[in-house]
């Protein structure tokens, strides 16, 4: 791999880091959030801007995530199924919000928002980029 290469790769899985972070922080905010009901107007309004932003985050880190793992040296099996989960929490979610698939919401609601499968993707990252 040339070093322009690697520079790529890695500029990319740090936005995509940075993105994932980010727009994910959406839910354990709104889980603290949660204690402090009823919300003020300019509270729900807020969730509701950030959801918005958390799926556009979300997207963008799919598209840095793709070109991260292309130009990456190594890959390994944790890392395939990494970005399958990637792929997959992310469309879900998009399909989900913007209502693309009638009679299908509440399917990909509980698909898409599993803690465990979002533990699992977290597990995928840290144990497929450490065992490279």
């Amino acid at each position: 791999m040339t070093k322009e290469a690697e520079q790529i790769s890695n500029f990319f899985g740090i936005t995509a880091a940075l993105l994932f972070i980010t727009g994910n922080a959406y839910y354990p905010a709104k889980l603290a959030a949660k204690n402090f009901r009823p919300w003020s107007p300019e509270t729900a309004l807020f969730f509701k801007r950030y959801l918005k932003v958390h799926i556009m985050l979300n997207l963008a880190a799919l598209m840095a995530v793709t070109v991260h793992g292309h130009y990456a040296e190594e890959r390994n099996v944790l890392l395939s199924g990494c970005f399958v989960a990637t792929v997959w929490l992310t469309i879900a979610g998009a399909l989900m919000h913007y209502r693309v698939v009638p009679g299908m919401q509440r399917q990909l609601r509980l698909l898409h928002t599993q803690q465990v499968l979002f533990v699992v993707w977290i597990v995928l990252i840290v144990a497929g980029h450490a065992s490279l």
